[in-house]
């Protein structure tokens, strides 16, 4: 036999860890409850102990005549119990219950609280790892041909500054996404090599590094460097000075060719779409807690 107040201490005690670490508090209101140290909320039917923190809402309900004691949680702040969603179920009859019992539902909505409710933590860069370059030589033989990995870990090479904000994006995303890190980051340098604005040497080894990526890549890193990042000289005899020395005969015809389509009047058409690209969709993956109990798509935000 165990009582439904040690049954609830029990569970208290089980999320400690859990609240220091993500700023979470024990909701307590003098009014209604008679415990700071066990804050309970009893009414004719149920007891309740709520967590309130940060990232949403967390309530642990016994119900007498069900039998159960049950989890709930919602993403809004300070909620009542009625409003939040079940996250998981128990059958609890304390004149039969044992402290083993317990300590099974104890682990159970502490896994299930943790998973929904903590704080993410800043990823230390440092400790990651980008994806790997297809090498100079398997390109030159034919083996493999580059790719946009291979493009965006070469040029990072060239600016060191800018790996962590390209880790940054493979950690925020899930993946790699070669076109916002082309027109955020790799355009902007290559507008500054065509107009002089880098160094002689920087600006050799970034042209050099972009015309070896498109002669021997896949079809979709040679669509990237053409339209997303070569196509901006707007057909500019000035930049084709700079440029066309490093770009082989197989290449300067279609670079020239883009560029003179997207100077033109059907240019500005194209250019919109490239300026407005479509609201990335992440891949689809299975509802995790927060998102069941928000009944939010994956990969949908969560409001707060």
């Amino acid at each position: 036999m165990i009582e439904v107040n040690e049954a609830f201490a029990m569970i208290k005690k089980s999320f400690a860890t859990f609240v220091s670490a993500n700023n979470f508090t024990f909701r307590y209101d003098r009014e209604t409850m008679q415990s700071k140290d066990l804050p309970l909320e009893i009414t004719d039917g149920a007891v309740t102990m709520y967590l309130d923190g940060e990232t949403g809402t967390a309530a642990i309900s016994y119900e007498k005549e069900k039998s159960q004691i049950k989890l709930f949680g919602s993403a809004d702040k300070g909620v009542s119990v009625d409003v939040c969603k079940e996250l998981s179920a128990w059958l609890f009859e304390p004149k039969s219950a044992t402290e083993s019992d317990v300590k099974s539902i104890c682990n159970d909505f502490k896994d299930s609280v943790e998973s929904a409710f903590s704080l993410k933590k800043a990823t230390d860069l440092s400790k990651v790892k980008l994806p790997h370059s297809v090498s100079k030589s398997k390109a030159k033989s034919g083996v493999v041909s580059y790719d946009p990995q291979t493009l965006a870990n070469r040029f990072v090479m060239i600016f060191p500054e800018y790996k962590d904000e390209l880790k940054q994006s493979i950690v925020d995303y899930g993946e790699f996404l070669p076109l916002d890190f082309c027109d955020r980051i790799i355009l902007p340098k290559f507008m500054d090599a065509v107009n002089g604005k880098l160094p002689p040497q920087t600006s050799k080894k970034l042209l050099k590094m972009i015309c070896e990526i498109y002669e021997d890549g896949t079809n979709e890193v040679q669509d990237i460097i053409a339209v997303c990042i070569m196509s901006h000289m707007d057909n500019k005899e000035e930049y084709y000075k700079v440029v066309d020395p490093y770009m082989s005969d197989y290449m300067k015809p279609t670079i020239h060719s883009i560029n003179k389509m997207m100077s033109g009047s059907s240019g500005k058409r194209y250019k919109s779409k490239m300026a407005n690209p479509p609201k990335y969709k992440p891949p689809k993956k299975k509802k995790g807690l927060m998102q069941k109990l928000t009944q939010a798509q994956p990969g949908d935000p969560i409001n707060k």
